[in-house]
């Protein structure tokens, strides 16, 4: 379910701003989509969950902040997403694994030139809110 940027999108466009402007307003907007709170001894940290009762989904997909900066041009992005999508991830470019996390899933933190590329940061995060879905 890993979304691919194609090879002919080497061309930088004009959509292509820094990935933050409005993100945490965009991720509220997803269906379903609620923040958790964290806590209070982690100033910046803000954790993202799907909480779909007609599906009975209820998970932890998206975290910010864990490198202790909220700034909206720039904050860390982590996701949280099978074992198998956290390689597919890497060898897209798009992040790398940190750590394992309970039932064969991977803490995974946006990396390399896709960190100020607007679409590939949605892209990772829409892939990791459709496996939170599926």
């Amino acid at each position: 379910m890993l979304f691919r940027r194609s090879r002919s999108d080497e061309i930088v466009s004009t959509d292509e701003v820094p990935a933050f402007g409005d993100f945490y307003e965009w991720v509220l907007s997803l269906p379903w989509v609620v923040e958790r709170p964290y806590s209070l001894e982690t100033p910046g940290v803000r954790c993202f969950g799907v909480e779909c009762e007609p599906l009975g989904r209820r998970q932890l997909w998206l975290v910010t902040g864990l490198d202790g900066n909220d700034r909206n041009s720039g904050a860390s992005i982590t996701v949280i997403v099978p074992r198998e999508a956290a390689n597919d991830i890497e060898d897209a470019g798009w992040g790398r694994p940190l750590a394992p996390m309970p039932q064969g899933h991977m803490l995974v933190t946006v990396d390399g030139p896709s960190f100020d590329r607007r679409r590939d940061v949605e892209a990772l995060v829409l892939t990791a809110y459709g496996y939170a879905m599926s």
